[in-house]
């Protein structure tokens, strides 16, 4: 599991001593989300980054994207790897698939698998 002090240790790393975390280009919390594509977001609500999620979807609407972001409870960083074995990751990664086919013009499972 990450914890906000790893996830700063590293950040800096990646910044460097020069690094300012505040630069558009380090992190779209604070970069012009205009004209984006539809986002969805999925967080788990023991993830140290929820809150940045929240806000990071947010601001996505307030900038005119379409924005969703999902809170699964009890589930941490990357849940979604365990699909295949966590009941929580493969309902993850079903409403992700239920959102995007829409998003990408697909409207049932037969469309996406003749498409590919």
């Amino acid at each position: 599991m990450f914890y906000r002090e790893l996830v700063l240790t590293l950040a800096n790393g990646f910044l460097g001593p020069e690094g300012d975390p505040r630069d558009p280009l380090t992190t779209p919390l604070h970069a012009d989300l205009r004209g984006l594509a539809p986002t969805y977001i999925q967080v788990g609500d023991d993830e140290t980054l929820l809150d940045e999620c929240r806000g990071l979807a947010e601001r996505l609407r307030v900038a005119g994207v379409e924005a969703r972001c999902e809170v699964f409870d009890g589930q941490q960083d990357t849940f979604q790897m365990a699909a295949g074995k966590a009941p929580e990751a493969d309902l993850a990664i079903r409403t992700l698939a239920v959102w995007a086919r829409p998003q990408l013009g697909l409207t049932n499972v037969e469309t996406a698998a003749v498409s590919t």
